[in-house]
């Protein structure tokens, strides 16, 4: 028998599930098999014609749930998207120098890298997605950070006013013993205490009694190391409520929908595709050419009747081939009929239809490249077009944002517990020992209170902006200080660095300002070695004409040459109007003025086109 990838884990899983009578189990391993495609299993076949088709389970299913899903886990916490840390130099009773900060920033990137962070964060998200709820299980393995995700089905919180864990109850049923029997498994955290018993016999008839049960590992922990997320809570569920929302929840009638109109789609691409042959003035026995249709050519002689009411067969179909003759009478005829694709169309559009609802309701955007069409888009219409999936990124950021940072600060809480900290093997460790006591507070009962890190995250932006948009903005800026400038360059910095990444406005600064003094400092070197003697020159844009002055010398020069402004007069207008020395400007008319063109039309008398007056020299643009 062929097993698709997986099926055989599905089913393995599909049967454990069916041991479990605890209705908020069943709701959320449910929830999951529509996730991993699994949650047909029992039906009879879509090919099965004996029961109706909406009984039925699809031959091909779209799979939505998880393709959206780990769309929102890529946007939110992937490589490119994924949060850097800040370590704050104040927090609530905390104040850290800036030494202090540093080598707690240097512990809590490690604790990112050697505890594999990035990964595990994705799948705790995959996993509230998937069932509405999340589970983090921190410790210390083999002397380095560990996050354990447990299915939320699994486990049984209990929370403080604050959503943190103050108890924690894992308990499930497991494969033991001869096949197809179970034990229950139990893990208790909490009471100081981190406890596994032994395994229990699964009898519906008699639960098992947990307070005589067995211990069989039992760890002292300072407090209850575990991360519990409400997957897309509501507000007034987290006072009364342990579990938030599955991606997927609600909207499973119309993923079936969906899935069934695939499958039609499928079976009219079938049937359709292979063209009926019609014999018309030709009897069923006047044809030699026949034989039995599909797998009934296989089937004994007594079943063939039994599968033609199974399978809808309407008996034998003519065979065509190379080499077969058809033999028919005067008169007869065969065609081929097909169809004319209108029911394909109506599918079609229910398919459209559906998907636009499912992804209208998830608050997601499904983008193809028809859609997005060709060439380079900028961000902002990006930001648009996939405005809705954009909003619930952000949402689901906040959410598991606080998730890592929690998980961030269990982990720092055990490498400052001196029972634990010795055992932990990070580089940066040994450094960041002496700061993990400021993190404590003490009490009047000379007990001490964790204060947390100071920790926080910068989320980079989810849509990175396009060339064009690199090359509007620089070129906005240069246009904005250029001339007679209307920002100061800070302001024109401060525009530009959103699109080009520049974090650090103060260090971006201190840059361009030594950068443009080099340049500066190296015109005057040149310009000094060659006019030995001279004095230096000042700045380029200081001293520089910008293009509308150019051309007005130019034209100016021009008129010389035709006689129509005498030589004096463009040396007075030039001293006036572009700030030049009286015998540098001689020296540049003088030429036009001694063409053989001007002592032609010395004498003619031009009108004179007033030149472009500017306020100064300004920096060429």
């Amino acid at each position: 028998m062929f097993y698709a990838p997986g099926q055989l884990a599905a089913e393995a899983n599909a049967t454990v599930d069916a041991q479990a009578d605890d209705e908020r189990y069943q709701r959320m391993s449910a929830l999951e098999s529509l996730w991993n495609g699994a949650a047909y299993k029992g039906r009879p076949s879509f090919w099965d014609g004996s029961v109706p088709l909406r009984e039925r389970a699809p031959a091909i299913q779209s799979m939505l749930p998880r393709t959206v899903g780990r769309r929102l886990v890529a946007m939110v916490l992937g490589d490119r998207t994924f949060p850097s840390l800040t370590v704050e130099r104040a927090s609530f009773g905390v104040t850290l120098s800036g030494d202090e900060a540093e080598v707690l920033s240097a512990l809590a990137q490690d604790i990112i890298v050697r505890g594999t962070l990035r990964q595990r964060m994705r799948a705790l998200m995959e996993s509230g997605l998937k069932s509405g709820s999340a589970c983090a299980i921190v410790s210390i393995l083999a002397g380095r950070p560990h996050v354990a995700i447990e299915p939320a089905k699994h486990c049984y919180p209990t929370l403080d006013d604050a959503g943190r864990v103050t108890r924690l109850v894992v308990t499930y049923k497991t494969p033991h013993g001869a096949p197809g029997e179970f034990a229950w498994y139990r893990r208790e955290i909490g009471d100081g205490r981190d406890r596994v018993y032994a395994l229990q016999p699964c009898d519906p008839r008699h639960p098992p009694d947990w307070t005589t049960a067995k211990v069989e590992r039992e760890t002292s922990i300072p407090f209850v190391p575990v991360v519990w997320v409400r997957n897309l809570a509501e507000a007034e569920e987290e006072s009364r409520g342990v579990d938030g929302h599955a991606l997927i929840e609600g909207l499973e009638a119309e993923v079936f929908g969906l899935d069934m109109e695939l499958s039609q789609l499928w079976r009219n691409a079938l049937y359709n595709g292979d063209p009926q042959m019609v014999q018309v003035g030709v009897s069923g026995t006047a044809t030699p050419a026949v034989a039995p249709q599909g797998r009934l050519a296989d089937a004994a002689e007594w079943a063939r009747g039994w599968m033609d009411r199974v399978t809808g067969s309407s008996g034998p179909a003519a065979k065509k081939g190379p080499g077969q003759i058809w033999k028919m009478p005067q008169g007869g005829d065969a065609k081929m009929l097909e169809s004319t694709g209108a029911g394909a169309q109506i599918i079609r559009g229910a398919i459209e239809e559906i998907r636009r609802v499912i992804t209208d309701a998830l608050g997601v955007v499904l983008a193809d490249p028809q859609m997005l069409g060709r060439g380079d888009l900028s961000a902002k219409a990006l930001e648009i077009m996939l405005g809705p999936m954009l909003d619930t990124a952000s949402v689901l950021r906040v959410e598991y944002g606080a998730a890592l940072l929690s998980i961030l600060d269990t982990v720092i809480r055990l490498c400052a517990d001196p029972s634990i900290g010795r055992g932990v093997y990070l580089p940066t460790l040994r450094a960041a020992s002496p700061v993990l006591p400021r993190l404590y507070a003490a009490r009047e009962d000379e007990t001490s209170a964790w204060l947390g890190a100071p920790l926080a995250l910068r989320w980079p932006d989810m849509i990175e902006p396009s060339w064009s948009d690199v090359t509007a903005a620089i070129d906005a800026a240069q246009k904005a200080t250029g001339g007679r400038p209307v920002l100061s360059q800070r302001a024109a910095l401060r525009l530009v660095a959103p699109v080009v990444g520049v974090e650090d406005l103060d260090a971006e600064a201190a840059d361009v300002e030594r950068e443009t003094g080099a340049t500066a400092d190296v015109m005057r070197e040149t310009m000094g070695a060659l006019s030995p003697g001279a004095p230096a020159v000042e700045a380029v844009q200081d001293t520089a004409l910008n293009g509308a002055q150019v051309e007005a010398m130019v034209s100016l020069a021009e008129k010389v040459a035709l006689g129509a402004v005498p030589l004096e007069t463009a040396v007075r207008i030039a001293v006036r109007a572009f700030q030049l020395a009286e015998p540098e400007a001689r020296a540049m008319f003088a030429p036009a003025a001694q063409s053989e063109r001007a002592e032609t039309v010395a004498e003619q008398v031009l009108p004179v086109s007033p030149p472009v007056v500017t306020d100064g020299p300004r920096p060429i643009e």
